[in-house]
């Protein structure tokens, strides 16, 4: 099984869409970092509760030591503590992240670390046959009128492609 250290960004957007479920269903060891669950908003703690509860979702907290390291970790300004938690954990689990933060995911490729973001997921979830096409799409046109940050060329193109099938 791989391991992915997801960013709050993947679990605003499922929660909202109400297809967290899903991100426990696809084959991959979730992780995050403390530093991203503080940043959750109370309601959408609680939809992740349960998955923290049930040890799906593991939540990894930093030693002292750790801490000051990703605070000295040499990155962009616009990279905060929880987006320089999330690369340090990857780094040292040898994971995947999940994110649709665009700094974020420019420092990953930059540092030849593996990023995934949604769309990724909507195919994931596709493939895993947990949602069908039209749900996919009508998901996707929802994710589109809340989320001004997704890479819309990308997005567009998979409803025309999910529309063909």
């Amino acid at each position: 099984m791989k391991i992915a250290i997801t960013d709050a960004n993947i679990f605003i957007d499922l929660i909202k869409l109400q297809w967290l479920g899903y991100l426990f269903c696809i084959n991959l060891e979730i992780y995050t970092t403390r530093e991203v669950i503080d940043e959750l908003m109370v309601s959408q703690l609680e939809c992740v509760t349960a998955f923290i509860q049930s040890q799906q979702l593991i939540i990894y907290s930093f030693s002292s030591e750790e801490l000051e390291q990703i605070q000295e970790m040499t990155a962009p300004s616009s990279l905060s503590t929880p987006d320089k938690s999330v690369v340090f954990l990857a780094r040292h689990l040898d994971a995947g992240i999940l994110s649709g933060d665009n700094p974020l995911r420019k420092f990953c490729l930059a540092h030849k670390l593996e990023v995934k973001g949604i769309v990724w997921l909507f195919d994931q979830f596709l493939e895993f046959g947990l949602v069908n096409h039209q749900s996919a799409i009508s998901q996707m046109t929802h994710l589109l009128s809340f989320n001004n940050r997704l890479p819309l060329t990308e997005c567009h193109g998979r409803l025309k492609e999910w529309k063909e099938k």
